[in-house]
This record gives structure tokens, C-alpha cells and sequence, in this order.
């Protein structure tokens, strides 16, 4: 894996304080973050700046990382100190202080090897480093997370473009983590890569709400299929079926497609009454003669003010 300049990530210069660190990383935090950025890459872009503050707002690990930026760049007058220089001379506490830095930059992230001027291959070893892992969102539509599928997906990481085949699985719920074992950012040395995690998300349906793994459906029905009871044919995530709708049906009456849902959910279809436009004498005729018929009056079963 590269060694990063966290400076040039965040355009500024080794000197700069931790006053103008702070508000230049809030600066391009507000420019790269995915939720509002414009920018193809700003999902790599975030993840760099955010990665870049997290090691320079705190003062000690700086000044550590300050200490091995001055060593990958000036890695001779390291190897040409005397004993004492710094904490890169050949002993074995300079040795296992440089393994210390490393982690507290890199993280615990894979297996370090080999001593100080291993680091770039003067003397036996070298430093192996497992790759960072990188999290995306991933938007997928119901049917895909009731019946699964693949996708191939064009994604910017911090090492480039890279294509990648994603396999969705069947019943995928909300917020689940999807894990590309070795599609992450390359190793130092022989580290491993790390790994790609896509956070699922729904993308909204036109007809279907979700809540966890049931799905619900609205169903507009005429007065007289919810008052006789009316076989229809319905929409489900996996294709359309039929649907016996009970006789004296009432609006917002809920019926149950088990295993419809997502994974071991459920469909509910909701019963919305519609009724007929009137349109003509005989349109209105028809409904006043229901009026006299029934003389039907929901109101005067609901409680009144006192």
C-alpha cells in the first residue's frame, strides 16, 4: 500500500496549525460528502479527507506521522544516522517504535515484518500491511432484494476506477452489509487487500411501502367489491396473483399474503374504496336511490362534543 500524504490531501502544508486543519477538513467534508457532492469520485474524495483528519487532528499522532512521512522521504539520512538519531536507528526499540507508528497510522490491519529499514527494503523484510476496506451505499430495487440477483457495478475507490460483479442475495434486507472479500485497497508487501462492504438500501417502489420484511400494497376498490366480496387480481414482488376480497369490506381493511414480503415477510394489501364519477342524471339517480334504500349514516355513530 502507498504511503499517503495526508497533507496533500488536504492542500496544505506540514506547517499548517490545527486551527486551519481543522476548518480546511470541514471545508472539503462539506465539498466531497456523497449525500450533496456532484463529483464522480466524491465517495473516495470523502473517505480520503475524513481518513486524512482522523490522523492529524489529534497532536501525538501527527507528530508521529510527521516522523514517518520524514523517514519515507528521506529514507537515507535515516539509514546513515549514527546510533541514537531519531527513532529509526537499527535497535530493536527504534524497530518496534516504527512497528508502533505504523499501526497507529495503518491501524491493526495485517501482519508487520521485518525491521526499520525493511520499510523500503534495505535490510531484511518488509512491512506487510492489509489493504483498508472500503463502504459504499447500494440502492436496489424490491425486486431485486425479493428474488436477488447480479449486478456490475462501476465504483471509484482511492486506487482508481474498478469494475466489480455483485451478487444481491435472495430476501436482502434494509441496511444489510454486502462483503467483497479482496476487492478493496491493495496491501503493503505481502498484506492482504482489504475488503468492499456495500450498505443496502431500497430504492423507493411505486407501489409497494416497506416496514422491515413485510411489504404493503393499496388497493383501490368500487363500493360494490368491497360490499359483495370480489375476486381481483393483485401486484406482488413476485409477479401478480389473486385475491379474495371478503364480502361487507370496509376502507382500510388490511388482507394478509403470507410469504409475499421480503425474506420470511409478508404482503398486506390495503382496501381503499373509490367510488364511481358522477357523470349523468342516471349516474345520480343510481346513488339516491342507495341514499333511500339504505338511509345509511355513519356519522351518527361517532361521539359528539359535549
Amino acid at each position: 500500500m502507498d504511503f499517503k500524504d495526508y497533507y496533500k490531501i488536504l492542500d496544505l502544508p506540514p506547517s499548517a496549525t490545527q486551527e486551519e486543519v481543522k476548518r480546511t477538513y470541514k471545508k472539503l467534508a462539506r465539498k466531497y460528502h456523497p449525500d450533496v457532492s456532484e463529483e464522480a469520485d466524491a465517495t473516495a474524495k470523502f473517505q480520503a479527507v475524513s481518513e486524512a483528519y482522523e490522523v492529524l487532528k489529534n497532536k501525538d499522532k501527527r507528530a508521529e506521522y510527521d516522523e514517518l512521512r520524514e523517514y519515507v522521504n528521506n529514507p537515507n539520512q535515516f539509514q546513515n544516522a549514527g546510533a541514537g538519531h531519531g527513532r529509526f536507528n537499527s535497535d530493536a526499540s527504534a524497530e518496534s517504535g516504527l512497528d508502533d507508528l505504523l499501526r497507529s497510522i495503518f491501524g491493526d490491519q495485517g501482519g508487520f515484518s521485518g525491521g526499520a529499514q525493511g520499510f523500503n527494503g534495505q535490510r531484511g523484510g518488509t512491512f506487510n500491511v492489509r489493504g483498508q476496506d472500503i463502504r459504499y451505499d447500494l440502492g436496489i430495487t424490491l425486486e431485486e432484494a425479493y428474488a436477488g440477483g447480479k449486478r456490475s457495478l462501476r465504483l471509484t475507490t482511492p486506487g482508481g476506477d474498478k469494475t466489480i460483479n455483485v451478487t444481491i442475495p435472495k430476501g436482502v434486507t434494509q441496511g444489510k452489509e454486502l462483503r467483497l472479500k479482496g476487492q478493496g485497497e491493495l496491501g503493503h508487501g505481502e498484506g492482504p487487500a482489504g475488503d468492499i462492504y456495500l450498505k443496502i438500501s431500497f430504492l423507493k417502489h411505486p407501489l409497494f411501502e416497506v416496514d422491515e420484511n413485510d411489504i404493503t400494497l393499496v388497493l383501490p376498490v368500487s363500493p360494490w367489491e368491497a360490499a359483495l366480496g370480489e375476486s381481483v387480481e393483485v401486484q406482488t414482488l413476485g409477479g401478480k396473483v389473486n385475491l379474495k376480497i371478503p364480502a361487507d369490506s370496509q376502507n382500510g381493511k388490511r388482507l394478509r399474503l403470507k410469504g409475499r414480503g421480503l425474506g420470511s415477510g409478508d404482503q398486506f394489501v390495503m382496501l381503499k374504496l373509490v367510488n364511481p364519477p358522477i357523470e349523468t342524471d342516471a349516474d345520480k339517480a343510481a346513488f339516491e336511490a342507495l341514499k333511500d334504500k339504505f338511509n345509511f349514516k355513519p356519522l351518527d355513530g361517532m361521539a359528539r362534543p359535549v
